[in-house]
């Protein structure tokens, strides 16, 4: 009796132990909200009385993903740190100092203590940045063509960030990056899947990195997208 006693003491103590490393998560998986943000984009707007800031989105993180190509207002919080960058300078600098049309990068927090989101900027650093600069994009259209085989995706722009801003409403071809995650929605939840799975008529939602080895000819490679199938009429 007393090798049971001690042994469960053992075993107790050792969970004690351990309970920390299971109780946190190694990933985040995506059906879990998400309580901090990045994004990167462009300057729309800067009212200094609301202390906000309006972004068109060209990059984001997962939890401001649905405001990719769209324009997302950001309360900027009372002691964030604002910055302009010059190369590898930061320079603090005032919210007024902002200025429309710069690129933006924003850290924050995502409030939903009143029930709908409030994105809470914490972190604000402005760059200038010429669009032949630009290394990401990201877009949504529908599929005008895809090739499994030769590992490209022709779609039609709706909606486009800065660098495709030549390509708006034309059809674009891209690489598809041969390890690029690729995701169906189905019933309402995202599968993974492959390019063989997306067909003309899909509506995509990309992002992408630019190689501009060749300037008159610059590559545009997916490595991230989503794809909902069109029903059938």
């Amino acid at each position: 009796m007393k090798k049971v006693l001690i042994v469960a003491l053992i075993a107790a103590a050792a969970l004690a132990v351990c309970a920390p490393a299971f109780a946190w998560p190694a990933t985040m998986h995506w059906w879990v909200p998400a309580h901090g943000f990045t994004c990167v984009g462009k300057i729309k707007a800067v009212d200094a009385t609301a202390s906000t800031v309006t972004v068109r989105v060209h990059l984001a993180s997962r939890g401001v993903a649905d405001y990719l190509a769209e324009d997302l207002t950001i309360a900027v919080y009372p002691a964030a740190k604002i910055f302009k960058a010059e190369g590898d300078d930061l320079t603090p600098i005032a919210l007024t100092d902002l200025v429309v049309g710069e690129k933006l990068r924003v850290e924050g927090v995502i409030d939903c203590s009143a029930g709908a989101p409030v994105y809470v900027g914490k972190r604000l650093v402005m760059r200038h940045l010429p669009i032949n600069d630009i290394k990401r994009f990201a877009f949504r259209g529908p599929v005008v063509a895809a090739d499994a085989v030769a590992g490209t995706l022709t779609a039609h722009l709706n909606q486009v960030t800065r660098v495709l801003s030549p390509y708006y409403h034309t059809d674009l071809g891209f690489t598809v990056a041969p390890g690029a995650r690729v995701w169906v929605m189905k019933g309402g939840w995202p599968v993974k899947a492959t390019l063989a799975d997306v067909v003309a008529g899909d509506r995509v939602y990309a992002q992408g990195g630019v190689d501009r080895s060749h300037p008159a000819r610059p590559v545009f490679t997916i490595r991230w997208m989503t794809v909902r199938h069109v029903a059938a009429p």
